[in-house]
């Protein structure tokens, strides 16, 4: 008995309600750090000919990675053709760009974090015992919350009160008012925050998390 075929549904980003059919779960390979992207029945998106992209791949192969590009608030997927992925005006999606404008960019949303427990290389990042400021070298964590805003995130801890970059480039956890972090899922299990200033956040060697790193480095890697 032949098993049965796997429908082939192109992708069209057309919906405003946001169902499984708008979920997907995104994988990040651990050798090329390219990632894959599962619907809810199992499939995974792939490249077909002429660029299209279907929820049809029952497996990971070459043409079901996708390179991410991290735009702030906005992503861009480039597809195994080496074309990015462009929004048409019907909403299909199609891997036929060769450069990121207006229709390459996309927003991505993560719903599966409300809860966010990071370590860096010197530790957990847990409030500071004695000030508003945070420390990034603790043996024991603190649990924050992440809460998507238009493409960036606001990240609180279980007192309500908001992290923040301040005038000294300190990241402090007092905020009465939300600042919009971009988070960036750079490797198999880690990632990287920007605050608005565009800058990283890292654990310096004193354990102080900073919002100053001006490119990425181990210190600005957290486990998630």
């Amino acid at each position: 008995m032949q098993p049965p075929a796997v429908p082939r549904v192109s992708l069209a980003a057309n919906q405003e309600d946001e169902t499984d059919m708008e979920t997907f779960q995104m994988e990040i390979d651990k050798e090329t750090r390219k990632c894959t992207f599962c619907t809810s029945h199992g499939n995974y998106w792939d490249l077909v000919a002429h660029g299209g992209i279907q929820s049809s791949a029952t497996e990971v192969s070459a043409t079901s990675m996708f390179s991410v590009e991290w735009l702030g608030h906005k992503v861009a997927l480039k597809a195994n053709n080496g074309k990015y992925i462009c929004t048409k005006k019907n909403g299909q999606l199609l891997a036929v760009s060769d450069s990121i404008g207006e229709d390459e960019q996309l927003t991505l949303k993560l719903i599966n974090r409300p809860m966010l427990i990071l370590r860096g290389e010197n530790g957990f990042i847990c409030h500071h015992k004695n000030s508003n400021l945070l420390d990034g070298s603790r043996s024991v964590y603190d649990i924050f919350s992440l809460q998507f805003s238009n493409g960036a995130y606001h990240i609180r801890g279980v007192d309500g009160r908001f992290w923040y970059v301040n005038s000294s480039g300190l990241v402090c956890s007092d905020g009465e008012v939300p600042e919009d972090f971009t988070v960036e899922l750079l490797e198999h299990g880690r990632l990287a925050i920007r605050g608005k200033n565009r800058k990283y956040l890292r654990g310096d060697q004193g354990g102080t998390l900073k919002g100053d790193g001006l490119s990425l480095s181990s210190s600005a890697l957290w486990e998630y």
